[in-house]
């Protein structure tokens, strides 16, 4: 059988790795296992690589993607043959949907043992199938010049992260003996980037009555006041997901950024003032009633602009569609129209009613999920950054959280939507985080990455963990079929794990504060933010009262703008 030359194989992998730092990448997120020594070896031995190790490939991808979000920059990931690769698909997945660029060097059998039934040998050639921007199977490693291994990463890093950013996998078969020489290799000659092409650039449409709706987007500070400026020179308000960090910077004081668009939307006051246009930037919005609004009101013009080409249109209104990335669209977007003044007061004054009902009504409710999100808002310092989970933590935010100017970024992975590897996700976020990181999130999503919880203290991160706990899946309450009597609900979709929380803590080294009322609440942040280690605030709260909640705002707020 063919052995490997383990000069040559290390001699291809330094310069592989070494052409990845060159090329941006500064983090390899790796599992440990055997046919993968090479590549592990090779990334710990590169200059300026960081390597982090996750004991489960599932995590492992989750924090590195969520270490990409927050940093802007590639991250690679390495693991072994066989299942250990499968287990990156719901995180190559989430990246393919949400636009991060993950680096996915996978280890495998060289072809003689390709269908032999050699040991923790699967296909992997094209594992992820279409969720990847590229795939590659390069040559046995060590049997071609480290030359081409360069080649190789320049090319991987470029399709992961320009134009249309997102994962591209390599498999890699290697030979045995896997263990590198001691002596360094001779350096390849490293590429330098090519320059991102400039695409031409769509004018704003040259009309007064607009609206900017802005889905998830991972925008920093600079991003933001630039939507903010075409918003404020176009006289267009800008009806702001959470999931895009709009709704909090200082770019607020300035620029109409409205927060209860999920209300807005319900009413008929919203129908009655539909606008000529709307230019929807990013992922399609959290917001279930501007989708109904969408498909009620059917506007004469709904232009998408998405630099990941997703173009979200669910109930087919989209009029053009525009492949770039949002802030460089709007940095680019020449305003060509007057603005009208009473347009932007308008909306004005239904945020500042449907804000005002809102907050009535939940004058004397109990204590939960939407009381939970007013304190987070209120106090998560300035430059926090704050994840939060998909199911009913997301909707909390979209119904709740107001606008705040106060720097804040918040991450939800709104890709695929899945409540996967969300601690590990929020692990990364805090990995790369200058400032404090809060994870809000429900119980399952909790519960479905423990692994992710096992990282925490070794990786050295520091995070507050807030879960609203309801026994299961509150949000299922909200279908049609949660009403149907002769369908036992509560087994089969709220799914009770009657299990007490508290005990992970100690599992995991977290300091536990269990919360049952606002001020409880506020004293247990005040005890974790910007205090070292992992803190879990655990918050009991009734599925029921965030259901009735929900509803009993969008109620008022209704109410309020159609007297």
């Amino acid at each position: 059988m063919t052995a490997s030359n383990p000069e040559a194989v290390h001699a291809a992998l330094r310069a592989f790795f070494a052409q990845l730092v060159a090329s941006g990448v500064r983090h390899v997120a790796l599992s440990p296992g055997s046919r993968s020594t090479p590549l592990t070896v090779a990334a710990d031995q590169t200059p300026d690589l960081e390597v982090s190790v996750h004991l489960d490939e599932r995590s492992g991808g989750f924090f590195a993607l969520g270490l990409a979000r927050a940093t802007r920059r590639p991250v690679a990931l390495i693991c072994t043959s066989g299942t250990a690769a499968a287990n990156y698909l719901p995180a190559v997945v989430e990246a393919f949907h949400s636009g991060v660029p993950l680096l996915v060097l996978t280890a495998d059998r060289p072809p003689e043992l390709q269908g032999r039934g050699a040991p923790q040998t699967i296909d992997q050639v094209e594992l992820f199938g279409t969720h990847v921007r590229w795939f590659h199977q390069p040559a046995v490693a060590g049997t071609e010049d480290p030359g081409e291994a360069v080649a190789l990463a320049a090319a991987a890093v470029q399709l992961a992260t320009q134009e249309t950013p997102g994962p591209v996998h390599l498999n890699w078969p290697l030979r045995e003996p896997l263990e590198p020489p001691t002596d360094e290799p001779p350096m390849a000659e490293l590429l330098t980037n090519p320059s991102a092409e400039i695409r031409p650039c769509p004018p704003l449409p040259n009309c007064p009555r607009g609206l900017l709706v802005v889905g998830p987007l991972d925008l920093n500070e600079k991003e933001k006041s630039v939507i903010a400026d075409l918003a404020n020179a176009s006289g267009w308000p800008i009806i702001a997901d959470p999931a895009s960090s709009l709704r909090h910077g200082p770019h607020t004081v300035n620029s109409l950024v409205l927060s209860t668009g999920e209300h807005i939307f319900r009413s008929s006051w919203a129908d009655k003032h539909g606008p000529e246009v709307i230019v929807q930037l990013g992922g399609l919005p959290t917001s279930k009633a501007y989708r109904l609004w969408l498909e009620r009101t059917r506007p004469p013009q709904v232009i998408t602009v998405d630099h990941l080409r997703r173009h979200p249109d669910p109930v087919n209104v989209v009029t053009q569609r525009i492949n770039l990335a949002p802030a460089d669209w709007a940095a680019r977007a020449a305003v060509t129209h007057r603005p009208d003044p009473s347009w932007a007061l308008s909306w004005q004054q239904a945020e500042q009613q449907a804000s005002a009902a809102v907050a009535s009504a939940m004058a004397d409710a109990p204590f939960s999920n939407p009381a939970v999100v007013e304190v987070l808002g209120a106090l998560l310092p300035s430059g926090a950054a704050l994840v939060v989970g998909n199911s009913m933590p997301i909707r909390d935010l979209d119904a709740f959280l107001p606008v705040g100017q106060r720097p804040l970024g918040v991450y939800a992975n709104r890709g695929a939507n899945g409540i996967d590897g969300q601690v590990s996700t929020a692990l990364g976020v805090g990995y790369a985080s200058g400032g404090p990181t809060v994870f809000y999130t429900g119980d399952l999503t909790l519960l479905h990455d423990l692994s992710g919880w096992a990282a925490a203290r070794r990786l050295g991160v520091d995070l507050t963990v807030v879960v609203v706990d309801n026994n299961g899946g509150g949000i299922f309450s909200f279908l049609p079929i949660a009403k149907q009597n002769h369908v036992d609900h509560r087994r089969l979709f709220h799914t009770p794990h009657d299990l007490d929380l508290a005990h992970l803590a100690p599992l995991v080294g977290a300091n536990y504060h269990r919360v049952s009322h606002r001020h409880g609440l506020e004293e247990a942040l005040a005890m974790s933010l910007g205090h070292p280690g992992l803190h879990l605030i655990h918050v009991l709260v009734e599925a029921t009262d965030n259901i009735d909640l929900h509803r009993k705002a969008s109620a008022a707020a209704v109410e309020a703008l159609d007297r």
